[in-house]
């Protein structure tokens, strides 16, 4: 059964650069659009910028740094943003971070130079950024679809309290997350890893107050040789109380202290099964991670030393998803160059961030930290959209197989993703040229006199 719908929509803006999606990767792709120069207007469902990092409180940011942990090599806005929020008490400098820390959550392996941020200091911050761009912002606006012609997406259809209405720009840059932009436009993707059909489990974070972190790292350190990536923090109590953790698909609990002292956020659950592209799947899952992250605190408070007197302060307002569609773009990155960490000529980030993939067939999964070099490097085509001539996606639907896009789907590398795209769109809108035109050796240079690192 279907209806027809069929309306006149007024034009609500006309810009150089419209930019979908204000998280991570849309806040470096608005900032940067704007300051070079672009008329940007960026939107989001939600009601604050930042998605995952503010509302849903994941956190910390993973590692800014190389292989070897000696240098920042996601910086330009990610760097900018840190330095903003450590100003004002709302982040800890990852270069002040190591593993085995209460901020690392206690890991040996992966975990150097994390950024433990506040998610409020984020939002303010942020939108700071984006005021003093001059990119305009609007919240509460949901994307609906795209008007083309030929293949050229000549508008994007928007819905909020005013209705329904069209935003028209020369470039559009799709930092939704899900590439629903690209789905939208007839871009082809595969969702999850094409080769065995695995799409990682979904997670949803939980805060918590008045944890006694001087009993906490005494506990870690008696049980400091049985920590290791999926198997770390805890598991020791989830093997010796079976009966309490009963069926929960997570092997570990993983405690990452925060900015504000005795609070920490807890990466503990695990939703299988869920396409986070389907609005059935994310309420199922945002149903079962409520659950799990109340049963997760109550066995914390019962059996580990340090958490008697914590109090739950929050939930995510929004499930983790870590892997939709990965697009069909210019250039599609492989696991084997992270794996070998090849560095390409038209690099647009660097980054050494672990390949980290979650498997919804055990409670644990597979982690490989980059060692063949200090760092491996994202290609500028990964980013520009195969078939539509003025759409560039950012973030962790780039154009990556699944073993790569577990390592690129980190919220410092999406932000990276985001001021190349930005950057890009700026540069593509006042040449009124396409994208995947765009000459990269300027790219490249303009992005590092903004204060980026794309590759020695």
């Amino acid at each position: 059964m279907s209806v027809h719908f069929q309306q006149e929509l007024p034009v609500r803006r006309r810009v150089d650069v419209v930019v979908v999606g204000a998280g991570p990767a849309g806040l470096g792709a608005a900032v940067s659009a704007a300051r070079n120069g672009a008329k940007a207007l960026v939107f989001d469902a939600g009601g604050c910028i930042g998605g995952m990092a503010t509302a849903g409180l994941v956190g910390p940011f993973m590692t800014s740094y190389d292989a070897p942990a000696r240098h920042m090599v996601i910086r330009g806005i990610f760097k900018e943003l840190v330095n903003r929020m450590a100003d004002i008490g709302g982040a800890v400098q990852p270069g002040l971070v190591r593993n085995e820390q209460p901020y690392s959550s206690y890991y040996r392996i992966g975990h150097n130079n994390v950024t433990p941020f506040d998610a409020s200091a984020f939002k303010l911050i942020g939108m700071r950024m984006i005021e003093e761009s001059g990119a305009e912002l609007l919240l509460h606006t949901q994307f609906v679809d795209v008007i083309k012609d030929g293949d050229r997406i000549t508008g994007v259809v928007i819905a909020n309290k005013d209705g329904l209405s069209c935003v028209e720009a020369n470039v559009v840059v799709d930092c939704s997350g899900d590439a629903d932009v690209a789905a939208r436009s007839g871009v082809r993707f595969v969702t999850g890893n094409e080769e065995d059909g695995n799409i990682q489990p979904a997670s949803m974070f939980v805060r918590l107050a008045n944890v006694d972190f001087d009993r906490v790292s005494a506990e870690m350190r008696r049980h400091r040789e049985e920590i290791r990536p999926f198997y770390g923090p805890y598991s020791w109590l989830i093997k010796q109380y079976p009966e309490d953790w009963g069926d929960f698909p997570r092997a570990e609990i993983g405690v990452y202290a925060d900015v504000e002292k005795g609070f920490c956020r807890l990466n503990c659950s695990r939703i299988l099964n869920v396409d986070g592209t389907k609005a059935a799947d994310l309420t199922r899952a945002t149903r079962i991670g409520q659950e799990q992250c109340y049963h997760v605190f109550n066995f914390l408070k019962k059996h580990a030393d340090g958490f008697q007197n914590a109090v739950l302060v929050e939930t995510g307002d929004t499930i983790g998803i870590r892997e939709t569609r990965h697009i069909e773009g210019e250039y599609r990155l492989t696991g084997a160059e992270v794996f070998a960490c090849k560095v390409h000529d038209n690099a647009i980030a660097c980054m050494a961030t672990n390949m980290d993939t979650h498997n919804k067939d055990n409670p644990g999964g597979t982690l490989h930290v980059p060692t063949a070099g200090p760092y491996f490097t994202v290609p500028y085509p990964c980013l520009v959209a195969k078939g539509v001539d003025n759409l560039l996606v950012a973030g962790r639907a780039i154009s990556a197989d699944a073993m790569a896009g577990s390592a690129i789907r980190m919220m410092p590398s999406c932000m990276a993703f985001g001021q190349a795209a930005g950057t890009a769109a700026a540069m593509a809108a006042a040449a009124g040229i396409c994208p995947r035109d765009v000459d990269v050796a300027a790219l490249r240079r303009t992005l590092t006199a903004q204060g980026a690192f794309v590759g020695d």
